[in-house]
């Protein structure tokens, strides 16, 4: 890119109205102007401008050993466009990897089972009342959402209902005390058809949800993960839960709550996440937006290693990875919109120079 179209670039994320290829353009320019640069900035307007621009660009590579940040910042802040006319990404359809085929992302649906064994599929269902039992009714709305009604004097039922999402499939549901829920791909919540059950609203959870739960100070409201459980009075927060992952991650973005497993308890306060690896349970303090990118329907990584990020896509695009030699060490950061096909998000990756991908059927090749 000239100086030209990279100033152009600059002035369009600056007026908010910079498109997602041009994003990628401009962050493969950032990386290749970076190693380059070693124009300097005040460390507090580096930090500044550096916090601003992190969290709406495309994917960035970073090895251990390497902060790319300030430099790139310095040279976005000062306009010191020194690289030369190389490349321009949005201009050379052979610039950037060519993949044999391309995957569609995920969608909207789930499977809801009721307590009689019966099985709705939310993806075909119409709009309007799909089941009604023991004084509850269940609709679906023009949303796609899925809502919750208990008849006055009714729904005393301890039937539980789960409602799951595959591989590739995100769901809301609006449970019967308001509080709703947005699940991702390939997990599941089981709950009483009433929700509350002895004074307490139960819910269990495997893989990842996002709660926002009605204030009731009368009735908790627990959300349990294996041995885990998170307590609530009213709030919102999220829960990564996924049985492969290494630790359980609750993200509290507001009020308070209370996580315990094995006798072992901590309490939350708004920005911190706990990691939970078999009942140690260690806090910290994170940007919450990075935990519910999902679902604000993006991909958010910060500094993730290529096998956290692939788990990732995996389960969102229902596609197999297969690591093909020795991965790189180094992780990525950056964000690309989950509405985007397999490539959008490949792209970027790619263009660090630090790892490959082939894409065949529904198999995703990695190699350094």
């Amino acid at each position: 890119m000239n100086e030209q179209q990279v100033a152009e670039l600059i002035r369009k994320y600056n007026a908010g109205t910079l498109q997602q290829d041009e994003k990628t353009a401009l962050d493969i320019w950032y990386l290749k102007f970076a190693s380059e640069s070693q124009s300097e900035l005040p460390i507090e307007k580096e930090n500044l401008l550096s916090e601003k621009l992190k969290s709406s660009l495309p994917l960035q590579y970073e090895k251990r050993t390497i902060k790319l940040w300030p430099r790139i910042v310095a040279a976005a802040a000062l306009l010191a466009i020194v690289v030369s006319a190389t490349f321009w990404w949005l201009k050379d359809s052979g610039s950037h990897p060519q993949y044999a085929n391309d995957i569609a992302p995920g969608k909207m649906g789930a499977t809801l089972t009721l307590a009689n064994g019966k099985k709705i599929s939310l993806t075909g269902a119409s709009n309007g009342e799909i089941a009604k039992e023991l004084g509850l009714s269940i609709s679906k709305t023009a949303s796609g959402q899925i809502v919750y009604h208990i008849e006055r004097g009714q729904g005393k039922s301890n039937g539980l209902n789960t409602l799951t999402t595959a591989i590739g499939e995100t769901y809301m549901l609006i449970l019967p005390d308001q509080s709703k829920v947005w699940l991702n791909a390939a997990s599941s919540l089981t709950y009483h058809q009433a929700l509350t059950a002895n004074g307490v609203r139960r819910v269990k959870l495997t893989g990842e949800g996002y709660f926002e739960v009605a204030k009731d100070k009368e009735h908790p409201f627990i959300v349990e993960s294996g041995t885990q459980s998170v307590e609530v009075l009213g709030t919102h927060f999220n829960v990564n839960a996924y049985p492969d992952e290494k630790a359980y991650r609750t993200t509290l973005l507001e009020g308070s709550v209370k996580i315990g497993d094995r006798g072992q308890s901590k309490i939350l306060k708004p920005g911190n996440q706990a990691s939970n690896t078999g009942g140690n349970i260690n806090l910290s303090v994170v940007d919450t937006e990075f935990a519910i990118a999902w679902k604000n329907n993006n991909f958010v990584f910060d500094r993730l290693d290529i096998k956290e990020i692939m788990k990732m896509i995996a389960r969102w695009y229902n596609v197999e990875v297969i690591y093909e030699e020795e991965i790189p060490a180094g992780t990525f950061w950056g964000s690309v919109s989950r509405f985007d096909n397999i490539s959008k998000v490949l792209i970027p990756l790619e263009a660090t120079g630090d790892v490959h991908f082939k894409i065949e059927g529904r198999k995703i090749y990695v190699r350094r």
